[in-house]
């Protein structure tokens, strides 16, 4: 795989990712690369500010997922909601198995899933 050295090579690598023509491993590659490329200060794409805005809401919106600890297996396999309890104290979400849960704190302030 080579590496793209410019705005206009990076946003057509994304246009094929959205059409489908890179999946898979190349895909997972190229959006790490680029996730990579936005987050480092040596700037290897020399890419101005606009243009680092457009392409992290390209990534963002390729991205498909709002909460990635969905796809975390200790989150998608159990039967309470797949999402952090402590983040979420005092709320009730739909789980797993299509029952309520509610988060509440214990004595100590840490929070779990309970069934209501």
């Amino acid at each position: 795989m080579t590496w793209v050295h410019s705005y206009n090579g990076a946003m057509r690598v994304l246009s094929s990712i959205e059409n489908g023509k890179c999946s898979g491993p190349c895909r997972t590659s190229w959006m790490r690369n680029f996730k990579y490329a936005l987050k480092t200060k040596s700037n290897p794409l020399k890419l101005t500010a606009s243009q680092r805005k457009t392409m992290s809401a390209r990534i963002k919106s390729l991205s498909g997922t709002t909460n990635p600890k969905r796809t975390i297996k200790k989150y998608s396999e159990r039967k309470s909601p797949p999402y952090p309890a402590n983040k979420n104290c005092g709320k009730k979400i739909k789980g797993n198995d299509g029952e309520l849960y509610e988060s509440k704190p214990n004595k100590n302030g840490v929070c779990s899933w309970k069934k209501v």
